[in-house]
């Protein structure tokens, strides 16, 4: 845009405003329902069009186990999940669903083929997820496949092998020296990563050979963990290098998928000793093998600042990554949307999703972003409502009791992305000029078909702002809004319009 028309718009706010605002209310009108353009809806995999994702566990909360407890009881798992699906959110992830331990949230597995007991059985697992499909729900789980519960059988018997100086299938799945100081079993590179150079991360704190009695031999060890008295062990790593591990990933995988599932999250995949994209390659072949639109998700793909993050699509075959560009809520100086909320300026909020999502959707990648907690109600509402429109599948993955909600006014929106292609995940953006560019955010989004448009407009302050778009950037006649039903003609190159603190507005734009 010019600087004349820049200052024009300018001006338009000091006086003209109070002309131009009158002019919009008397410029829009109700269209009658006929004649309401139904949105075109392409087939798409489902995580395109989701609207968002909650985190639960099958186990019962405990201090260890702090995610929301899904029942497998079948008719309380058939009301929560229709509450879940009346407040917008279409996909449950289940985390840890296998017997573990007390690390993570139950990550540290001990038969990755049955539930913890007392919580059911593969069957009652299997028609929860029959359940959500009937509600037009998805289900995909949460799984780590780099380490073990120290009391897992099949670590017991590998120290027991160890000890007695045999080379067995359970030895074989993980790491072991005869010296504490030999060096790391595995190289790592920018992305699947040994003792990496991290801001604030100690390589040496954790990761290292770790004595075990019952081997009387050292084990590879990345991750601390809690016993089943809450002391802290040392994890035994799988032995990705070898051929044991991922021959038994796959088939947990099989297991797990066989199920019904949607698709699976794979905790901390760039930090499993010994894997490289070869063994990618077969981690996400087994997943595929299921068929499908599957959502299959690299976690800390992308996270590290030395990874490209469009590698992982690119050349890992993943369908979606985490939104580290947005937050990755370990660093403090990495949490670019929290900072952006906080002091009011979109310019940041822009400037991460350009530099790390608009690159992973032109890879043919979608984006998830948990909700970030805000100690504000208004910029609560402000950030939930962010993420359910520029492109990112919301996540309710916190296991605070006051983020497992969408916040007030959060749901209607969660539930009107799904139906409109213009708000997808696999949508198009660019940003378009206001008159107050430093605490208002507009971005006009198109359909990845071309079938729909919508601008999307936020306020960033506490205050309400009477809001100038420069609709010349567009080209568009028509302007309706997607919430109320009203419907704009615009004869004039600016939209005029008063925006609630942390409010905003969408418009289906049409010619």
């Amino acid at each position: 845009m010019s600087r004349t028309v820049r200052q024009l718009l300018a001006g338009v706010v000091g006086v003209a405003l109070l002309v131009a605002l009158p002019a919009f209310a008397a410029q829009t009108r109700k269209l009658p329902p006929e004649k309401v353009a139904t949105p075109h809806r392409p087939h798409v995999p489902w995580y395109i069009s989701a609207g968002a994702i909650h985190r639960v566990l099958l186990k019962p909360t405990t201090k260890y186990w702090k995610y929301e407890h899904l029942s497998l009881q079948a008719s309380e798992s058939a009301s929560q999940l229709r509450a879940w699906k009346d407040e917008g959110i279409d996909a449950i992830e289940v985390f840890a669903p296998e017997e573990g331990g007390n690390s993570y949230n139950g990550l540290d597995a001990k038969n990755r083929f049955a539930l913890d007991p007392g919580i059911g059985s593969i069957a009652d697992f299997r028609r929860m997820v029959g359940q959500a499909h009937a509600l037009g729900m998805h289900v995909v789980t949460f799984q780590n496949f780099g380490y073990a519960a120290l009391d897992a059988p099949q670590f017991i018997k590998a120290q027991r092998d160890i000890r007695a100086g045999l080379s067995t299938r359970e030895s074989r799945l993980f790491y072991w020296s005869k010296s504490a100081d030999a060096p790391p079993p595995a190289k790592g590179d920018s992305y699947f990563l040994i003792r990496p150079s991290a801001p604030g991360y100690d390589p040496f704190k954790n990761e290292f050979w770790q004595w075990s009695e019952g081997a009387q031999q050292y084990f590879w060890t990345r991750w601390p963990g809690k016993d089943a008295n809450g002391e802290t062990t040392h994890l035994p790593q799988y032995n990705w290098a070898s051929t044991e591990w991922p021959g038994e990933a796959a088939k947990v995988v099989d297991f797990w998928m066989n199920t019904g599932l949607d698709g699976m999250i794979v905790d901390a995949v760039n930090w499993y000793a010994g894997y490289d994209w070869n063994k990618n390659a077969a981690l996400v072949a087994a997943l595929r093998h299921h068929g499908g639109d599957k959502l299959m998700l690299p976690e800390g793909g992308g996270a590290f600042h030395t990874d490209d993050p469009t590698g992982w699509i690119s050349d890992g075959g993943w369908t979606a990554l985490y939104d580290y560009g947005l937050d990755i809520w370990w660093e403090k100086e990495a949490r670019p949307m929290i900072a952006s909320i906080e002091n009011g300026d979109p310019a940041l909020f822009e400037q991460a999703l350009r530099s790390y999502h608009d690159r992973v959707v032109a890879a043919g990648g979608v984006l998830i972003q948990p909700v970030p907690e805000m100690k504000d109600a208004g910029k609560q509402r402000l950030a939930e409502a962010l993420l359910a429109t520029s492109g990112d599948i919301p996540c309710y993955c916190s296991s605070n009791p006051s983020l497992l909600r969408p916040a007030e006014g959060v749901a209607a929106l969660l539930k009107l992305k799904t139906v409109h292609p213009a708000l997808y995940q696999n949508s198009t953006r660019r940003r378009i000029v206001t008159n107050q560019d430093k605490s208002v955010y507009a971005t006009l989004r198109t359909a990845a078909d071309k079938s729909e448009r919508a601008l999307v407009v936020f306020n960033f302050s506490a205050q309400p702002q009477e809001t100038v778009i420069d609709t010349g950037a567009i080209h568009a006649n028509v302007y309706r809004d997607l919430e109320s039903g009203a419907v704009t003609d615009i004869r004039k190159d600016t939209l005029a319009f008063e925006l609630p603190a942390y409010g905003h507005r969408i418009f289906q734009v049409e010619p």
